[in-house]
């Protein structure tokens, strides 16, 4: 077409050389679709990017609380547990004193015999 018009083409057999036609009125509403569609969806990210920012802004992230719980919670068990050896050491060491107590009111009886 362009050789018709005696024009020279140089390059790719396929190149629409722009600088030589105008764009049809068809080709101008696709440009301004396509334009629409990029900014719609540029629109729909920004939209959707923003309300993850306020989500995230809004509820607290919980992992840091659970942390937090766990090691109270381990706290309390070793200080449960700590109490539990306390009280057996005490248990042990009175069944000791009576053991001793016994013995000794036993020595006294057999010997007043």
């Amino acid at each position: 077409m362009a050789k018709r018009m005696k024009f020279s083409v140089v390059g790719l057999p396929h190149y629409t050389i722009w600088h030589l036609y105008e764009p049809s009125v068809d080709d101008i509403r696709h440009m301004e679709e396509m334009e629409n569609e990029r900014k719609a969806r540029e629109a729909e990210e920004k939209a959707k990017q923003e309300r993850l920012d306020k989500i995230q802004n809004d509820f607290d992230d919980g992992a840091s609380q659970w942390a937090k719980d766990k090691e109270d919670l381990k706290e309390l068990q070793k200080d449960a547990e700590s109490k539990k050896v306390a009280e057996k050491k005490a248990e042990k060491s009175d069944e000791k004193a009576d053991e001793k107590a016994d013995k000794k009111s036993d020595d006294k009886a057999s010997s007043d015999v």
